[in-house]
């Protein structure tokens, strides 16, 4: 049985939008170009709690009970969550931050930059920044090791590179992405994502299949793909158990793989075509929140849990 797609709902005004579900699965949390933060209790939410951050926020992240946002006045933002008190300013950059991401612990946050950089910040202690320089370009995502030994990162560059936070240092990198000179430009996002749990695998979408790299070797071991994904991908997520992949593409389509026998067990359309730029699994699996760049939520609910069962 297909996971089931509920009706989208409006989250936010036109453009870019990204969404995580706090730790017990209890809410979902959305951010968007009207700079404003979504706290929802569920889909048929009608009151969902607003807070406004900055004019627009890029990118939201959530553990123990904090709330980081990646805002428009070149900052990275802390608010408490769930009552969205303003918590001060975690770092600066000289442009606007693109995305922000916690570790597995809630300890650090990395955040990637237009202005070329990545910060790996102490949540507890801002002062304890470490900087990551190396890319060319504007950076577009940012992902954590879940051993919190490396961090990845993707740029308009066309570089995703691996870097060993303690040295500072890029320990690989790999040409994968059409270069471009902003974020607004991109082909994709390239929201690229480590296996939940090990960390043995990081997964990087790359025009229509998602690239896998073994973290023993920083080999591609292997690529997943479907004859449903006709254009780019755009953001890639595991699911908390580390068995699945989900993938959302620049025109609406969510994918859904079977990571150990490389299978795909979903294929999911967006209702209207449009760019899937948020995509967060449930904390317990089983459902998956999206958001587009038109501002609007969505939810798959059952997704890989009956197929997977009965097999």
């Amino acid at each position: 049985m297909p996971a089931e797609k509920k009706p989208m709902r409006y989250g936010h005004t036109e453009g870019h939008t990204d969404v995580c579900f706090d730790e017990s699965g209890s809410y979902i949390v959305t951010c968007g170009n009207d700079g404003d933060i979504r706290i929802w209790e569920n889909l048929d939410d009608d009151d969902p709690k607003s807070i406004n951050v900055g004019e627009k926020a890029y990118s939201v992240a959530l553990k123990n009970g904090r709330l980081v946002t990646a805002v428009s006045n070149n900052t990275v933002q802390i608010h408490t969550f769930p009552d969205g008190a303003p918590d001060g300013i975690l770092t600066r950059f000289t442009t606007n931050a693109n995305h922000v991401v916690f570790n597995d612990s809630g300890t650090r946050v990395a955040a990637g930059s237009s202005d070329f950089m990545v910060k790996v910040v102490d949540v507890n202690d801002s002062s304890q920044q470490k900087t990551l320089r190396g890319h060319d370009a504007p950076v577009l995502s940012v992902a954590f090791d879940p051993k919190d030994i490396f961090l990845a990162s993707a740029s308009c560059d066309g570089f995703v590179r691996v870097w060993k936070i303690a040295d500072q240092e890029c320990v690989t990198s790999w040409p994968l992405l059409e270069k471009s000179n902003d974020v607004v430009n991109a082909k994709s996002i390239c929201r690229l994502s480590w296996q939940s749990r090990s960390g043995k695998v990081l997964a990087v979408p790359v025009g229509k299949s998602v690239k896998l790299y073994s973290r023993d070797y920083w080999d591609n071991t292997f690529d997943l793909s479907d004859d449903s994904i006709t254009q780019t991908l755009n953001v890639v997520s595991w699911s908390p158990c580390g068995r699945y992949l989900a993938a959302g593409s620049i025109d609406g389509n969510i994918v859904v793989w079977n990571v150990e026998n490389k299978k795909c067990l979903e294929r999911v359309k967006h209702e209207k075509s449009y760019t899937i730029c948020g995509l967060a699994w449930h904390p317990r699996g089983g459902q998956i929140a999206y958001t587009d760049n038109e501002g609007n939520l969505g939810l798959l609910e059952n997704v890989a849990d009956l197929i997977e069962k009965a097999s």
